[in-house]
């Protein structure tokens, strides 16, 4: 059974402060309620001692090594757009640790460049996605480094953060043109639309719904909803039943929900018209739960069916969510 995890995260995120200060925004809450973290007061930033490998750059070899320990043998690694106006300071995938082979001093400019250079290195084992910001350089300088990450640098689709960017997606202005030259080019689009603990990233712009637009004006143009909008999930489940060409990835909210609220999860997307053959599987690596808990868990789903005397998922969709779903997304199938 081939496995793909469709969403993880490579290198650093930020400068070595900024994507602390991040990292710690991210994962303050969550580090909390499981005692890594004291739950009595806000951690300082000795608190934060206990926990200085969040802080490191995430080396290939290792994502490589713990997906292979869990059975995974592809890897979709995720570009981090370029900002440097938000309260998170500089961030966009940069290469702090001089692991790839591309030249000069780190510069969230070349956030493209080094997961493509990972591609060359590794090419049995990552797929990966550009990204973009408008709002970083304007739409001009977007819509130009989609064209080059995609015809020079040969990634396989573009991923949006417009929360953390700071923008809705739904904007006219600056997205319109961005979806227009993916479709013109025949890409695959990933879209953070769901919640976040990043304080900074406003929610209202990554509520599910404000896809609905883009499913409506460009209805060919492939889109998934990553993190199946959590906490939004019906918002999701709504958008991927109702436009054709809309898929999501349950990457992060698997390690949040327990199998019972997995299975159920999945058992609803059924009931509301949404075939399993448009959810694809992901973890949102390095993630809250361990590679192989999380693979376990999506494996054994059908003891909870089981269990509930309500109906299985089948075996042949669950291997396409694992693998055949998000190669179909992309155009690999």
């Amino acid at each position: 059974m081939q496995i793909i995890d469709c969403h993880t995260h490579i290198l650093s995120a930020g400068s070595k402060i900024d994507n602390r200060i991040f990292l710690e925004d991210l994962c303050r809450g969550n580090f909390m309620s499981r005692g890594l973290l004291p739950s009595d007061h806000i951690p300082t930033h000795v608190d934060w001692d206990c926990c200085t490998w969040l802080f490191d750059p995430i080396r290939p070899e290792n994502s490589i090594a713990d997906h292979k320990k869990a059975g995974i043998s592809k890897v979709q690694l995720m570009t981090v757009a370029p900002s440097d106006y938000t309260p998170y300071g500089t961030r966009g995938t940069l290469d702090l640790a001089g692991i790839t082979d591309v030249p000069g001093e780190p510069s969230i400019d070349k956030a493209n460049d080094y997961t493509a250079s990972l591609l060359r290195m590794f090419p049995d084992d990552f797929i990966g996605f550009g990204a973009v910001n408008p709002r970083y350089r304007g739409v001009p300088a977007a819509v130009q480094e989609l064209e080059r990450m995609i015809d020079s640098l040969k990634l396989t689709g573009l991923k949006l953060y417009p929360m953390y960017d700071l923008y809705s997606v739904d904007n006219e202005e600056l997205t319109f043109p961005i979806f227009r030259k993916a479709l013109e080019m025949g890409i695959p689009v990933m879209v953070h639309q769901s919640s976040t603990p990043a304080r900074f990233a406003p929610l209202e712009y990554g509520r599910p719904y404000l896809l609905d637009r883009i499913g409506r004006e460009f209805p060919d143009l492939k889109v998934l909803i990553t993190h199946a909008g959590a906490p939004w999930l019906d918002e999701a489940i709504v958008l991927v039943e109702r436009h054709p060409n809309f898929f999501m990835d349950i990457s992060f909210t698997n390690s949040l929900l327990t199998r019972e609220e997995m299975y159920r999860f999945l058992d609803r997307c059924r009931r509301w018209g949404v075939p399993l053959s448009k959810v694809c599987w992901g973890t949102d690596y390095p993630c809250f739960e361990t590679l192989d808990v999380l693979v376990e868990r999506f494996l054994t789903m059908n003891e909870e069916a089981k269990r509930l005397n309500m109906p299985p998922i089948g075996e042949g969709e669950l291997e396409l969510m694992l693998a055949g779903n998000f190669l179909r997304f992309i155009g690999q199938d």
